[in-house]
């Protein structure tokens, strides 16, 4: 089995990892580093992960990078409010009782944020190699339930995208999320979920059953956004 090594996500102030309430802005998180111990481990479409040693704590850095192709100003808005919001959501989601990487500081000015480097086994792998998948499956869909409990929307809900210490699921990359109370855009949550488990997971049918049973212990009107979740199913049929 693989392991996968993850910090967090990028911000725009600075989180204690001391306290789940508290952010505070920083003039750089730079000189912090150990630039030897630095090495990159992700490029993605918005962003570069980098994982390191930040006051002797393994870390991941994300770093926002700037876009060319958009106008300067509009470029540095987008990165600080997408920043903003992503470190918001997973300081709202640790509140609500769901493990993230904790958020040791962050550059609003570089739009980069220092996160708690998180060493475990993805989901993806989990619910395809061990045995007790049906219960791990369960233990997502209870903490999925306190995200939209406290109208979390994750954006990404995929099994790449929970990492598992233990029996305990952390997740990450909460980039495209957001808060809301629509019914709706949980269902859509829901539904990536379960795309997910179909794609990856199709010899392992019951295991979407067993998230949506987590589901609905944790999240009252869980059996409304399951309900919705075959209504968006059946319109990708007819379309």
């Amino acid at each position: 089995m693989s392991n996968v090594m993850y910090g967090t996500e990028n911000v725009p102030y600075s989180f204690s990892p001391f306290s789940s309430e508290t952010f505070y802005y920083s003039d750089s998180v730079c000189w912090g580093m150990s630039q030897s111990s630095a090495e990159v481990i992700a490029r993605g479409a918005e962003a570069v992960l980098t994982r390191g040693t930040w006051h002797s704590r393994p870390v991941v850095v994300k770093d926002r990078i700037p876009k060319t192709y958009r106008k300067p100003e509009l470029d540095t808005r987008l990165r600080e409010a997408r920043t903003r919001s992503e470190s918001q959501l997973m300081a709202h989601a640790r509140r609500a009782g769901v493990r993230t990487p904790l958020i040791y500081d962050i550059d609003m000015g570089k739009c980069i944020i220092v996160m708690e480097f998180i060493e475990g086994i993805i989901a993806k792998m989990v619910l395809q190699e061990l045995p007790n998948r049906k219960e791990l499956a369960m233990a997502i869909g209870r903490q999925v339930g306190k995200l939209h409990r406290a109208d979390i929307v994750h954006g990404d809900l995929t099994t790449s995208n929970i990492i598992f210490q233990g029996q305990e699921p952390c997740f990450i990359d909460f980039g495209l999320g957001e808060r809301s109370q629509e019914m709706e855009k949980k269902g859509v949550d829901m539904h990536l979920l379960k795309e997910a488990l179909s794609s990856a997971h199709s010899e392992h049918s019951e295991l979407y059953h067993a998230v949506a049973c987590g589901y609905v212990d944790t999240y009252p009107e869980g059996e409304r956004v399951l309900a919705l979740v075959e209504e968006i199913e059946g319109r990708g049929r007819y379309t």
